[in-house]
């Protein structure tokens, strides 16, 4: 398989997966100021999360364990260099998996509005109710929901 997820862990994997959310979710949005050192990065039920292919970083989330049986998917970012390959829809199963390993069923995440329709075809949600506060009002952002069914 040349796809795995890993939780980020070494000095080696926080700088690749800061390079690649730089990149991807503010450079390429035109943004500037990305923050590497924010503390909920590194807080114990927080699971910052590498996608390697090949080896090579290919993309990021960050899974948020609510520890109430939800969790929240957060900035997802693939490589320029591999998107539209199917890179997101292997990270997004193997974030599936892992949720479900740690006794996640419910997943939420703010989905980019641009990005709603790969939510969609991969069995996300609109979300209409009240989302957990910890998911926040994003601009820009469709909130959105999956049960985890294994």
């Amino acid at each position: 398989m040349d796809d795995a997820l890993i939780r980020v862990a070494s000095d080696a994997d926080w700088r690749v997966y800061h390079a690649i959310r730089g990149a991807v979710l503010w450079e390429e949005r035109g943004l500037s100021g990305y923050d590497d050192a924010r503390p909920e990065e590194r807080l114990p039920h927080h699971h910052p999360l590498l996608l390697k292919f090949k080896g090579q970083g290919a993309g990021t989330t960050r899974l948020d364990d609510l520890r109430d049986g939800t969790g929240i998917v957060r900035l997802v970012a693939i490589t320029a260099a591999i998107r539209g390959q199917g890179h997101g829809r292997i990270l997004n199963a193997m974030v599936e998996g892992y949720a479900h390993r740690l006794g996640i069923s419910v997943l939420f995440v703010n989905a980019a509005s641009d990005a709603e329709g790969f939510y969609a075809a991969t069995g996300w949600k609109r979300f209409e109710g009240h989302p957990p506060r910890l998911l926040e009002h994003a601009n820009n952002c469709v909130p959105m929901q999956k049960t985890i069914i294994r």
